[in-house]
């Protein structure tokens, strides 16, 4: 079997899991998902979050963001676009303000795309990810909108933000992943369980 057919049998089982959850599960995998998310050193301070509208199962980052537009940051979803190649662009998230239905039919916040923020705008950036390792690697839907809107950060020596956080359930751990020469690397991945930090000492605020 190829590393194609393994990515996407992989993603297949991981997408099936995580849509079986309930939603008392999800709701529960959240608060807890939120809880750590909030301590970590740093995000206090942070100025503009990027996450994102769970979909498909995905762990729900959403309370995390709404606390922290309570404490004084400013948040952010994705817009995506894939007209000549796939990217990522990012729209202010108002809590209470309604959504509108976005490409794949996930919800997008209203927007002026002259407003829209270039991920490298952001302080920092929470991820949905299929599955990951411990090394930090990253499978995703497989469509390449956030390693193709990354790319230039893996090229800069010194101020690399956004900081990157993958986001996850726990059981979506594997042993370990393929890497791909366009994967962009994470600094960390939380999960409803624990935070593993990557490369932590060199990014994180």
């Amino acid at each position: 079997m190829d590393t194609t057919d393994q990515k996407r049998q992989l993603r297949a089982r991981m997408r099936t899991h995580r849509r079986s959850l309930s939603e008392s599960d999800q709701r529960t995998a959240s608060e807890c998902l939120a809880q750590q998310l909030l301590t970590l050193p740093g995000i206090l301070n942070a100025k503009r979050v990027g996450a994102y509208f769970a979909n498909d199962g995905e762990i729900d980052p959403l309370p995390a963001l709404e606390a922290l537009i309570g404490r004084g940051s400013k948040g952010y979803l994705p817009v995506l676009f894939a007209s000549r190649r796939p990217r990522l662009q990012f729209a202010e998230y108002f809590v209470d303000e309604p959504l509108k239905r976005g490409k794949y039919g996930i919800p997008v916040p209203f927007h002026d795309r002259r407003k829209l923020l270039n991920p490298v705008g952001l302080d920092w950036l929470f991820m949905p990810l299929v599955a990951f390792d411990e090394d930090g690697n990253r499978l995703g839907m497989g469509g390449g909108f956030y390693d193709a809107s990354l790319a230039s950060r893996s090229h800069r020596a010194q101020w690399r933000r956004p900081v990157l956080i993958g986001l996850a359930h726990e059981f979506q751990k594997v042993d370990a992943l393929n890497v791909d020469s366009w994967d962009v690397p994470l600094d960390g991945i939380l999960t409803d369980k624990t935070f593993r930090p990557i490369n932590w000492a060199a990014d994180a605020a």
